[in-house]
């Protein structure tokens, strides 16, 4: 087995396969990340053509893959992953449609297990499928990643990068948006809506001291205190010396 990684706006990739097929295109960053197995051997060169092929997708240039694809699975898995690769571009499906496109319309379920354990993502595109609802539902890269290959094939405009602060007090890039807000000087952090925060930006004093963090223990971790407008609770108990404790 060959492998390389692919650098892109969803984070990094996996690519594996024989030489001649790809089997398997894991985002790392994912539910779903796998490591190479020992005894697999890394070739660049060997994903070249996937790896132009990609690059053009993520750029909005490209429609359609043409690369051969080898994934392993059991023949229903096959013919639920043959019916992904038939969902135009910027099209989504819903299980249920999925599940009679292979005729099988009462499984749903099984057709949604089949789609969680697509070992090619992106190229066998899992993320066109949806809940009846509308809804996203699952994704094994994460729902913000579904909603930016769809918005990337909707718009044709490539996914946005975020710069974030790390567990380090270090910017990073990020493909996901932040999901708190900081100030760099008072080393305070707290909810994007927070009408403190809100209030200070409206008069232009905040902007250029504003962070992002993925979550809250990475803000912990930077050394940041919780905010005492808009999470009271978590600040008496800073104040109080009960300092908030990252956990793994």
């Amino acid at each position: 087995m060959l492998h390389t990684t692919i650098e892109s706006p969803i984070g990094e990739l996996l690519l594996t396969g024989d030489g001649e097929a790809i089997s398997g295109l894991y985002i790392q960053d994912g539910l779903a990340a796998m490591d190479p197995e020992p005894g697999w051997r890394r070739d660049d060169n060997a994903f070249a053509e996937a790896r132009e092929q990609l690059g053009g997708y993520f750029a909005g240039e490209r429609t359609e893959f043409d690369l051969p694809l080898a994934p392993e699975g059991t023949e229903f898995q096959r013919r639920v992953w043959d019916e992904l690769r038939a969902i135009p571009y910027g099209d989504t499906r819903s299980y249920a449609e999925l599940a009679r496109a292979v005729g099988k319309p009462g499984a749903a379920r099984a057709v949604g297990a089949a789609n969680g354990r697509n070992p090619i993502t992106v190229i066998v595109p899992c993320h066109r499928v949806i809940g009846s609802s509308g809804d996203l539902a699952g994704f094994s890269g994460g729902l913000e990643r579904k909603r930016a290959l769809l918005d990337l094939e909707a718009t044709g405009t490539p996914p946005k990068s975020y710069t974030l602060i790390g567990a380090d007090g270090k910017p990073y890039a990020s493909h996901v948006p932040g999901t708190l807000g900081g100030h760099r000087r008072n080393k305070g952090y707290g909810r994007l809506d927070c009408r403190a925060a809100l209030g200070w930006i409206a008069k232009g004093h905040y902007v250029r001291h504003r962070v992002f963090f993925a979550d809250e223990q990475t803000a912990i971790r930077a050394g940041y205190r919780p905010c005492a407008v808009c999470l009271p609770e978590r600040y008496t108990d800073w104040k109080a010396g009960n300092r908030p404790v990252a956990t793994d």
